[in-house]
This record gives structure tokens, C-alpha cells and sequence, in this order.
């Protein structure tokens, strides 16, 4: 027992000194938790149960381009944050 309190001791103290290392942990478990709430809220809700399959082909679709308009404005904001400009067809 007295080990695992001087390791516990050991690890606060560490957190407590190293503020990057505290950050990433507490980043970490915030998203352990997060995914761990989403599985919850998947496994028990009923949600798309009573959807026929072209409606399901349509959530799917709708999902799709939702990335893809993520993924464009993750590439318009680096680009806008790095200052590299898109080759345009002029160029």
C-alpha cells in the first residue's frame, strides 16, 4: 500500500511541476470521456432504427459531404494561417 501512495505522491507532484504534461493529460482525458459519452449515447439511443435503407444511403451522403466541407475549411484556415496561397489557373 505505502508504494502505490508514494506513487501516486510521485505523479501529482510531477503534474503539479510540469505544466505541458498536466495539459496533455487533462486534454486526454477530456477526450477518453468525450468518446466514451458518445459510444454511451450511440449504444443506447435508438436513433436511426426506424430509417429505411434509402434513407440511411441519404444519411450517408449527407455525412460525406459534411467531411468534405470540413476538410475544405481546415485547408482554407491553414493556408490562411501559413500565408501559402492556392495555385490558382492563372498561375
Amino acid at each position: 500500500m505505502l508504494p502505490l501512495v508514494f506513487f501516486l505522491v510521485f505523479i501529482v507532484a510531477l503534474l503539479v511541476l510540469i505544466p505541458g504534461l498536466r495539459e496533455r493529460i487533462v486534454e486526454g482525458l477530456k477526450n477518453l470521456t468525450d468518446v466514451w459519452m458518445i459510444e454511451f449515447l450511440r449504444g443506447t439511443s435508438r436513433f436511426g432504427v426506424d430509417l429505411t435503407e434509402e434513407g440511411r444511403a441519404e444519411q450517408r451522403r449527407w455525412s460525406a459531404q459534411r467531411m468534405r466541407n470540413l476538410r475544405g475549411l481546415a485547408l482554407r484556415a491553414k493556408r490562411r494561417y501559413t500565408g501559402v496561397q492556392p495555385k490558382t489557373e492563372a498561375d
